[in-house]
């Protein structure tokens, strides 16, 4: 245990992937228990979303594919092998800016010829997700991976995995023996993205796409779902009443302080009704007119100064108090 562990911190520190956590330390305790410092992460595990909502729609399962597979891609290329991949080590990391999911759990991988620590005979990982030649103990390689994650994008899809038994020699069996039921009498998922996973699950090693092969594949499809979904137009009946409304009032218009001009109805003002008014643009500036300026000018100081007369109640817009003395 102290070996594998040693083995996750150095498959941990050796991986430069978003997708993979980052290890800041190990080492060992004095009574020989080993200990390994980890990024901690925030999200949730597919097996949880799963349980919650049974199965995820195409355009995620295609988008999980190409982010799981971008991962398997850059260890599969430095030699390492997982085999456990299933939900439980996946954790969906959405809100995340430096990748959507995290791939766990390194323990039992395997990392080349050099890194192998289990016997002739005997494979670690789980039953329902495990691949064939996995299921034997012969020919462990990165199609094990590429299997496993046929077998998840599976059940994500329909919300039940391919094979499915009462005992661990019935998985087996089947994992051997069977094949998958077409996924299009299960879902919905568009062909392309069925007859991808279904490469996935082939049982021959060789005919399985590789992991740089799923990436493509899965973005191309996830970019055309997206795009789908985007060109679905939401329409919306809205009936609007144009008929024109009683005015039993001239409009009353006041100037605000933006230099604009809102006409109100006195309706509106008096019984609180609302609704968007016109505005009415007002010039922001007065183009002088060389020699009548001058003149304006002149006159209106003479208005100014002049006395008025006792008639002139309103002068431009206000009330002006008569002052009866004069």
């Amino acid at each position: 245990m102290a070996t594998r562990v040693v083995q996750e911190a150095e498959i941990l520190d050796s991986v430069r992937h978003p997708g993979v956590v980052r290890c800041y330390d190990c080492n060992v305790l004095p009574d020989r228990r080993p200990w390994i410092a980890m990024e901690l992460v925030d999200g949730e595990t597919l097996a949880n979303r799963l349980h919650e909502l049974t199965a995820l729609p195409p355009v995620e399962v295609a988008t999980l594919i190409a982010d799981v597979a971008d991962v398997l891609a850059a260890v599969h290329k430095a030699g390492v092998v997982h085999r456990d991949l299933k939900p439980d080590n996946l954790l969906c990391t959405p809100t995340d800016i430096d990748y959507p999911i995290r791939v766990l759990d390194w323990g039992v991988a395997r990392l080349g010829p050099i890194g192998r620590l289990t016997m002739d005979g005997l494979t670690p990982g789980t039953p329902i997700y495990m691949s064939p030649e996995q299921a034997t103990g012969n020919d462990i390689g990165a199609p094990c991976d590429i299997y496993s994650l046929g077998v998840i994008a599976y059940e994500a899809l329909s919300g039940h995995p391919p094979f499915d038994g009462r005992t661990l020699a019935e998985v087996v069996c089947m994992h051997l023996t069977c094949a998958p039921a077409p996924l299009h009498t299960r879902c919905n998922a568009p062909p392309e993205l069925c007859a991808l996973i279904l490469r996935m699950l082939h049982k021959q090693p060789g005919a399985r796409p590789t992991a740089t092969e799923v990436r493509q594949a899965a973005r191309t499809i996830a970019r055309q779902l997206s795009q789908a979904y985007d060109d679905i137009e939401v329409s919306l009946d809205i009936e609007i009443d144009c008929s024109p409304r009683p005015r039993s009032r001239s409009p009353i218009a006041c100037s605000s302080l933006s230099d604009e001009v809102v006409v109100i109805d006195a309706d509106e003002l008096e019984f609180g009704a609302t609704e968007m008014l016109p505005v009415v643009g007002q010039p922001r500036w007065t183009p002088e007119i060389s020699g009548v300026s001058h003149a304006l000018a002149e006159q209106h100081q003479r208005s100014q100064n002049a006395p008025r007369a006792p008639r002139d109640h309103i002068v431009a817009g206000e009330f002006v108090a008569t002052d009866k003395s004069r």
